[in-house]
């Protein structure tokens, strides 16, 4: 597996990735000074091709692929956003009558994790997707990024900071929901973190954390409460950040985006929202909510940023564009009053039995 890839190359030798891959693929259009201080680069730092993505230049880009990050068992994708990926893929891939492919993860203890981009590495397809959350210590989302091959995530990764994504800043929705319930006079904030041994969970942590911090306030650890997608761990979980840690507001970030668990659960700790506790709800849809008594609502455009980061990709995939792209969408902070004609959320995740 290479150390370094050609974008690394581009920036040292002050070219743009494209005449990197002249380079490598010995392509006229390359002036001589140019190649030779490319190349130049490319001893110093022992660049090695990688083979697979090379023996694909040769071939025709009409394949994408879409893999799963986790397993489905572990993260459940609903219909409805199967749908709109397939639909996206469809209106932008299909006008120029690509294929599409999907690797599904599908070991049920997550001992493919690993293994979750094969469709790339068996040239099946020629770039890809990523869709789901990226684990902590991801390996396969580094070895894709080095490959050369195009290819767009659906989420950030700390560690590689050039990751070629179209996402939501989940830090920045979990510092705005905090800060605004501290605002209100909150000092006991409880959150239903989703994804706690994702990227995505800590992003929200985080975000969380830098709100406490801000106000001065003592970050109480017990507030933070890691749910799956079982509905019945956000039951508990809410039950106890009332009952046991006295939480006088919660953050509705489970994704689960169905709120009878957590009414279930605040029924059981003999709590109202509303009255007792207040709530901030995230959201993926537009003019939705979860809880229709929030003092708050969170909407995640990943949609949105998806289906840009689409239209980019294929401008990658068809060599219109030589370099990832990043587009990182802001959270919007709603009013309770200022949707309108509120409408009952439709869940990017499933719930697991």
């Amino acid at each position: 597996m290479p150390k370094h890839t050609i974008y690394d190359i581009a920036r040292l030798a002050g070219v743009s990735g494209k005449t990197v891959s002249r380079v490598l693929n010995d392509e006229p259009g390359v002036r001589p000074e140019t190649r030779s201080r490319v190349e130049s680069v490319i001893e110093q730092m022992g660049y090695q091709p990688h083979h697979g993505a090379r023996s694909m230049r040769g071939q025709h880009r009409d394949c994408v692929g879409v893999v799963f990050s986790a397993p489905l068992q572990v993260v459940p994708i609903s219909q409805q956003q199967v749908n709109w990926l397939f639909l996206e893929l469809y209106r932008v891939f299909g006008a120029r009558g690509k294929f599409i492919c999907f690797d599904l993860n599908s070991s049920p203890n997550g001992t493919r994790g690993d293994d979750y981009a094969r469709a790339l590495w068996q040239r099946r397809c020629n770039g890809c997707i990523v869709h789901g959350a990226l684990r902590l210590g991801d390996k396969t989302i580094l070895r894709i990024h080095k490959s050369g091959s195009p290819y767009m995530a659906l989420n950030r990764f700390d560690s590689i900071p050039d990751l070629c994504c179209a996402t939501v800043d989940f830090e920045e929705a979990a510092y705005r929901s905090t800060k605004r319930l501290i605002d209100r006079g909150h000092t006991r904030i409880g959150m239903l973190q989703a994804f706690s041994k994702f990227q995505a969970g800590n992003e929200r942590r985080n975000g969380y954390i830098r709100a406490y911090d801000e106000s001065g306030i003592p970050v109480d650890d017990t507030l933070i409460r890691p749910v799956s997608f079982a509905g019945s761990e956000v039951t508990t979980a809410t039950r106890e950040l009332l009952v046991d840690q006295s939480a006088t507001a919660i953050i509705d970030c489970s994704m689960l985006e169905d709120a009878s668990w957590l009414l279930a659960g605040a029924a059981h700790a003999g709590r109202a929202p509303g009255s007792d506790f207040e709530i901030i709800d995230w959201t993926y849809g537009a003019d939705s909510v979860v809880h229709s008594n929030a003092c708050a609502h969170v909407r995640l455009p990943l949609r949105e940023a998806g289906s840009e980061g689409i239209e980019l990709l294929l401008q990658w995939f068809d060599r219109e564009r030589d370099e990832p792209f990043q587009i990182i969408r802001r959270p919007e902070l709603i009013e309770p009053d200022a949707i309108r004609d509120q409408q009952k959320a439709t869940p990017v995740f499933d719930t697991l039995a």
